[in-house]
This record gives structure tokens, sequence and C-alpha cells, in this order.
């Protein structure tokens, strides 16, 4: 009889949903919504004679990247966190390569890792003449090396050994990348055989000297990979880059979409790698038309292993336990590529809540 009695109460919980057990007035109370109902209070009035220059916020709301979006619909869901998952080795220094070109990957912001790339020059004893961290730019001076790999440095010992200019000039570019929380560093060495005017300096889009630049890459991945401790953060640096290459955007009328803005070759590579890295199941992909077909299961990406009373009500819960089958296309966006999810035909695209949270796993295990 007690089991036959417990089965039922699992049932009951099961068929009447969590809010039995968690709410304003369910069984056990929580207030985990109550801040929906918080409302921004009226500044301070300071009488007149009496200064208020004092007077600031304590507590300053920071703007949430993303929250644009939302702001554009009558009413929506509250979004998820901005970071959902953490591959292993996303949180490790990384060198990064597509197209022929190497980047360093570091998985701190831009105003962390600024001063740092600026304290290992300064360690090698090369100056930074421009510096600008609104565009992510870090330039140096114009080295003169005449010594073959004679120098105490490894800024000038790696130039020196891979025939240099003689005058080398080494200019880096700090962006945020894909995954949101982390930092790409590109760099580029110019080598000219008389030393170049600082007015006149133009900059290939690629390394004019790739085994130099690919050398260099690899030093500073070693040194922000070491920890050395030092550097802080960068206040000026804050803003860099401040659009995202990665954002789940919630529009108005149109379906969710992951909006990459990155050329079409890597926007391509970088679904192919999130699929990958988030071990979703995929059954067919073709670049010619953007699509890939796939199944996801949200369980998979759930957490921490549930309790007895969590499987329970899981297992009660309609629908197939292996995933669903859908369709991603990619699309031409305003300014990028534009990652949209359809029901299994491709035919129409999923609800908001499904498409979120399938664009939200891909971009969390995008690199």
């Amino acid at each position: 009889m007690r089991i036959a009695l417990s089965g039922m109460v699992v049932l009951a919980l099961g068929l009447s949903g969590c809010s039995y057990l968690y709410g304003d007035k369910a069984l056990i109370k929580t207030r985990e919504d109550a801040y929906r109902e918080a409302r921004e209070t009226a500044p301070p009035r300071i009488p007149a004679g009496l200064d208020g220059s004092v007077l600031r916020d304590q507590m300053a709301v920071p703007e949430v990247l993303g929250m644009e979006t939302y702001r554009q619909l009558e009413d929506y869901p509250l979004p998820r966190p901005a970071s959902l998952f953490a591959p292993e080795e996303e949180l490790q220094v990384r060198i990064q390569r597509f197209d022929g070109d190497e980047w360093v990957v570091a998985p701190s912001t831009p105003s962390a890792v600024w001063p740092r790339i600026k304290q290992f020059l300064s360690d090698n004893g090369v100056t930074v003449v421009r510096e600008v961290p609104e565009a992510g730019i870090l330039e140096t001076e114009t080295l003169e090396l005449t010594l073959k790999g004679r120098y105490r440095d490894i800024v000038r010992t790696v130039l020196s050994d891979t025939a240099p200019g003689p005058f080398e000039t080494v200019q880096l570019r700090v962006e945020q990348a894909v995954r949101a929380g982390a930092t790409e560093i590109h760099l580029v060495v110019l080598s000219t055989a008389e030393a170049p005017e600082r007015d006149g300096l133009a900059w290939p889009e690629r390394s004019a000297r790739v085994d130099a630049a690919s050398a260099l890459v690899r030093e500073l991945a070693n040194y922000l990979a070491a920890e050395v401790p030092g550097g802080g953060i960068s206040l000026r640096a804050q803003n860099i880059a401040s659009q995202a290459k990665a954002e789940v955007l919630i529009l108005r009328g149109l379906p969710p979409r992951l909006r990459l803005r990155l050329s079409e070759a890597r926007a391509w590579a970088t679904l192919t790698s999130a699929f990958s890295n988030a071990l979703i199941s995929v059954s067919e992909s073709d670049r010619e038309s953007g699509t890939v077909r796939f199944t996801f299961n949200p369980d998979q990406f759930a957490g921490d292993e549930p309790s007895w009373l969590g499987r329970a009500l899981r297992a009660l819960r309609p629908g197939p336990k292996d995933g669903r089958a859908y369709t991603l296309r990619l699309e031409a966006g305003t300014d990028g590529f534009d990652a949209v999810v359809f029901d299994e035909a491709g035919e129409a695209p999923v609800d908001r809540e499904t498409g979120e949270q399938i664009l939200t796993v891909l971009r969390e295990f995008a690199s």
C-alpha cells in the first residue's frame, strides 16, 4: 500500500509540475523571482546650496551584452547566463589556426590580457610606441637587428633568427574571441630594409613574415600560459571590440539566431567545431547549402546528476529520450552570418525557447 501511495505522489508531482514544490504559494517558499518586481527609484534630491557631487551609485548595474535584443520585445523570458558551459580546453591558453593564419586565444577578457601583453614586451626590453585600446592595437618600436641570434631577450632573438630586414616592427591586435570572456591576439611583423616613417607605416592584413610571426605567437602563448604575476586590469582596454563575434539575438518577429561576425569560411568552421566540441550528433552537413542536420538532447547539457525525484519527473516527461532531429541553416546577415534552427524538415523555425537553447549551446562550444 505504501509503495502504491508513493507512486501516486510521484505521479501527482510530475503532473502538477515543479511549481507545486517551489514558488511563492508552494510548499517550499522561494523569492527567486522577486527581482522581477524590482523598480528603479528616483535619485535623491539635493537641497539648493548643498554640493551633491560626492553622491554616486555604490552598486551600479552594468550593461549586459545582448540585452538590447530583448528590450525590443514586449514580453520575453529571462535570458540564460552568458556562460553555461566551459570545456576544459577553453580554459587554457592555446594557439588557433585557420586559413593560413594563427593567433593566441586566452581564457580572459581583453582588459585583463592587454596589460599582460604590454608586460611581455616590457620584460623583453621592447617599447610600445602606439597604443589604441579602442581598436585593440599595440605597436612596438622599430627594432634594428644587426647581430644574428646574439640577443638576451626572446623577441629580438626570434626576429633575428628568421632572416631580419634588418628593421623589424611588430603590431598586435587584441579582439574578443568567439567564446564570451575569451580574447584573441593576432600578430603581424613588418620587415624593411630601411627604418620606416612612423606616419606612413602601412600594415598588411597578413604578416609579411609568417615564420617570425608564428614564432612570436608561440612565445607569447607560453608567456600567458605561465601566469606571470603582475599586469592587473586595464581600464582603458575595457571597451576593446565591444561588439561580440558570436551572439544569440532575439529580434521581434524573427526566430532566434546566432550572429557570427566572421567571414563565411570561418563562420562555417566555427559551427562545425561547435557541433564536434559539444558532442552533438550530426547526420548530414552540407557547406554549399549551408545546412546541418543534427539531433539535440537537452538532457545532455542539464549539468549535475539529478536527484531520484528529478529522474522520476524526467521519466514522466513526454518526448524522445535520445533527443529530437533539427536542421540548422547558415544565412547571410547584416554584419556577418546568422545560424537559425528549423524543424527536422528544415521548413519551419523552431519555437523561441528551443532555438535559443540550441544556439546558446553552440555559442558556448564554439572556438
